[in-house]
């Protein structure tokens, strides 16, 4: 049998989330939700630019992750603050196509790492990888719309908030109905904050919930909202340790992933001498793509000085470089994404328990599961019973000779 895992059923638990975050299952989850996010991302910019609806080019995406933090920060900023700005028809068409298609990508890799978490955490046992993505599969639409659900509340009573304003338009009983009637708008933008900051606060515990519970969209979003709203101390300091040891261990792995970049830039530079420190300039001039956090002077001194290659076979190395380099970062990032879904499964176990005086090991479990879990049991069982046939099997010697 194999040594069972130290689980105190606290706030330290958190600390369990980064090992649990290198997970392969989970990090390969986390690694293809990445890609097909950036895939997805490019290609539907790529055609609807092509279309003319949007100026935007698909290598903003890209940018995002072979910058630097210091770089793709406000490049991400930017951007979400220009898809909050009033937009037309086209521009709002193609925002609500990239939105389903991350909410679908999301709905299917994060119910699955959840789902990983829930019973790495809970039963300590390890499903298969297929197992979990049929689990986030049948449960996908629920995934879905769970985090929808918040904004349809606020869409709804910012629609009745319109709705009265266009009445408004009536010359004197239109007046008048907005002058009697805005109490009521005010009222209505009391429930669009509430429903508005409280889901954005309990949005982290709709897929434990789902993953945990096996329930719906409308299910997560009570749990969320009730969790949140009974206790509100433990939330907070279960986010603040979960933000702070997140940022010290993405920090770590971040560092690690940089220093494993420069010491092979170092040392294959040492021995391919002046060309591949021209190559090195030219791929930190493309994009300070080696930086992660932990840049150099010798980055923004090679932006300044023009670099070109002659030859293909060393455009074909620079190539290379940037794009093996692209993974690493992805990698990192793909850490950081499992992390905070096996961090934010362990905070919803905690409040549960706390809250609904729920055991941390009940979790809903399938009916495939279910019998491997009995299986599992009855094989323990003879294990137990079979150490001792060497006692039971030998006679006593009072019996030895009786009929």
């Amino acid at each position: 049998m194999g040594e069972m895992k130290t689980v105190t059923h606290d706030w330290r638990d958190i600390f369990r989330a980064f090992k649990m975050a290198f997970d392969p299952k989970k990090m390969v989850l986390g690694y293809a939700g990445l890609l097909v996010s950036l895939a997805w991302c490019s290609a539907a910019v790529a055609f609807f630019s092509a279309l003319k609806l949007i100026d935007t080019t698909p290598a903003i995406f890209t940018k995002l992750v072979l910058s630097s933090v210091k770089e793709s920060l406000p490049v991400a900023v930017r951007s979400v603050f220009s898809a909050i700005v009033p937009m037309d028809f086209g521009e709002f068409f193609v925002f609500g196509v990239l939105v389903f298609g991350l909410l679908m990508i999301w709905s299917l890799v994060g119910g699955a790492i959840t789902r990983l978490a829930a019973l790495d955490y809970a039963k300590d046992e390890s499903v298969r990888l297929s197992d979990a993505l049929k689990f986030a599969r049948k449960k996908v639409w629920s995934y879905f719309w769970s985090p929808l659900v918040p904004v349809i509340g606020v869409f709804f009573f910012a629609l009745c908030n319109v709705i009265g304003g266009l009445m408004g338009r009536i010359p004197v009983v239109g007046e008048v109905f907005v002058a009697l009637g805005f109490p009521f708008a005010l009222i209505s933008g009391f429930f669009m904050v509430f429903i508005g900051v409280i889901g954005a606060l309990g949005l982290c515990f709709m897929f434990p919930t789902i993953s945990v519970e096996g329930s719906d969209a409308f299910d997560a979003m009570s749990r969320a909202y009730s969790y949140v709203l009974s206790r509100p101390k433990q939330f907070l300091v279960y986010c603040i340790i979960n933000v702070l040891y997140g940022l010290i261990c993405l920090s770590i792995i971040a560092f690690v992933a940089w220093l494993m970049i420069h010491l092979s830039f170092c040392t294959v530079g040492a021995g391919m001498g002046q060309k591949f420190s021209l190559i090195q300039s030219l791929v930190l001039q493309k994009c300070n793509i080696t930086c992660l956090g932990f840049c150099s002077a010798t980055a923004s001194a090679a932006a300044t000085t023009a670099i070109s290659l002659e030859s293909w076979s060393m455009k074909f190395l620079a190539g290379m470089l940037i794009v093996y380099i692209f993974l690493i970062k992805l990698a990192v990032w793909s850490f950081f994404t499992t992390y905070l879904f096996s961090a934010k499964t362990i905070i919803y176990f905690l409040l549960r328990k706390e809250i609904d005086s729920t055991d941390v090991s009940d979790v809903y479990l399938e009916d495939d599961e279910q019998k491997t879990e009995m299986a599992g049991t009855t094989e323990k069982k003879d294990d137990d019973s079979s150490s001792g046939k060497g006692t039971q099997g030998n006679p006593s010697p009072d019996t030895e000779g009786k009929p």
